[in-house]
């Protein structure tokens, strides 16, 4: 799913309903390097209360994320957890002109929503393990497979 209509939600008597839908996530880069979800979708949950002709949207999700470590290269995944509110008055985001809401005449962007949340949820060096020790500067070598790797005069 790429896109949900908030027409489709049925409050009915409640102020605030909710939906656990599979989100599409394509692989994007993050410090040059290529990540994705484990298979490319994530259930994320879209609440929505309900003031009037007002909306409050919240998307939580939870996650894997599979990508190469930044020290070392190896593969690695990190859990991660994400949640984003959106403010929608008239089926349209609420916000300045400079930031581009997820909301545009009551279609909710849900793939563009939760690559965001994903990608502010990384943390700021993806690794393999905390104590990663990366590759030799000097010829490449994996330094956690050989911590006493040296050269010589160096």
């Amino acid at each position: 799913m790429k896109r949900f209509d908030l027409h489709s939600l049925r409050f009915h008597d409640a102020s605030e309903v909710w939906r656990t839908l599979p989100v599409d996530v394509a692989p994007f880069v993050f410090g040059g390097l290529d990540y994705r979800v484990p298979g490319d979708a994530v259930d994320a949950t879209l609440t929505a209360a309900r003031v009037g002709d007002n909306l409050t949207l919240t998307l939580e999700l939870e996650t894997l994320v599979a990508g190469p470590c930044q020290r070392c290269l190896v593969d690695a995944e990190q859990a991660i957890a994400a949640r984003g509110v959106e403010y929608v008055r008239h089926g349209e985001s609420e916000g300045d002109e400079e930031d581009e809401g997820y909301v545009t005449a009551f279609q909710v962007d849900l793939e563009r929503w939760v690559r965001d949340l994903v990608a502010d949820a990384l943390p700021q060096k993806f690794l393999c393990r905390e104590d990663c020790r990366g590759l030799c500067p000097i010829c490449g070598a994996d330094l956690n497979a050989d911590p006493d790797h040296a050269h010589e005069g160096a």
